[in-house]
């Protein structure tokens, strides 16, 4: 993959020697950035093949009761992925569950790749000229107590959308605004969670607790409105940074100096 040597593996390295970690450590970390990139598209093509015995067991799942604590109430849930492991496998995994999810992608890969979508899996494609759209989808969508799902972080700048950066072991990492606001405007609580490869191939799904929006949001455009939103992107950034000082070859990102 010439995208994996040319972009993720100098990133990967200098987050690496930022955090440290020595020259097998690093090693040991680089496998699983190239192994993510191998694995995922392949993981999603079987899943859609796989039968329920199958895929019993190349699935362990984690946490799975925070998600049916809030749909057996049924509240609306924004799931929070991330460029970390093979987070692109979990919509997937899930509408074959039969939980109905709209999820907004950069591009609909499993359209792309020629798989099959459940009907219960609804992908809407962010493009630039129609964010408001897929905004308005989804929070429509939300609205009916539905489940979304989005990336919270950022793949690299884009455009003059609004981002919160942080420093993590000295380098910079953003994160857009996008998955506070829907959340603030629809009530939905925010579901981070991390898919990762385990021995033999097999997938961990881990679901975290919910990180939930005020009961009452500030007015739109005041500063205890901005406080709110950064409150809520910080308290995601916490659980995704702590994933990746636990294993940070999962991570996928272009660390910026």
């Amino acid at each position: 993959r010439p995208l994996v040597r040319r972009l993720f593996v100098p990133s990967a390295r200098r987050l690496f020697t930022a955090m440290g970690l020595n020259a097998e450590e690093q090693r040991g970390e680089l496998t699983k950035v190239y192994q993510n990139a191998l694995l995922q598209s392949i993981l999603m093509a079987r899943l859609s093949r796989l039968s329920p015995s199958e895929e019993a067991r190349q699935f362990e799942v984690r946490g799975i009761e925070s998600l049916e604590a809030e749909r057996a109430e049924t509240k609306p849930v924004i799931l929070a992925g991330s460029h970390f492991g093979v987070n692109r496998l979990f919509p997937l995994w899930l509408a074959r569950r039969g939980m109905e999810v709209l999820s907004l992608e950069k591009m609909d890969t499993l359209d792309l790749m020629g798989v099959s979508k459940p009907d219960s899996l609804r992908a809407v494609v962010l493009d630039s000229s129609f964010k408001a759209q897929a905004t308005m989808l989804a929070l429509r969508h939300l609205k009916s107590s539905g489940v979304c799902h989005l990336t919270g972080d950022k793949q690299r700048p884009a455009g003059d959308e609004a981002y919160h950066v942080r420093c993590f072991h000295g380098l910079k990492k953003e994160y857009p605004l996008g998955l506070a606001n829907l959340s603030l405007m629809s009530g939905a609580a925010i579901l981070p969670y991390f898919c990762t490869i385990q021995d033999r191939g097999r997938v961990l799904i881990e679901i975290h607790p919910p990180i939930r929006p005020p009961s009452s949001p500030a007015p739109t455009g005041s500063a205890e409105r901005e406080a709110q939103i950064l409150d809520l992107v910080d308290s995601f950034a916490d659980v995704l940074e702590a994933a990746v000082n636990r294993t940070p070859g999962n991570q996928r990102w272009l660390w910026l100096d």
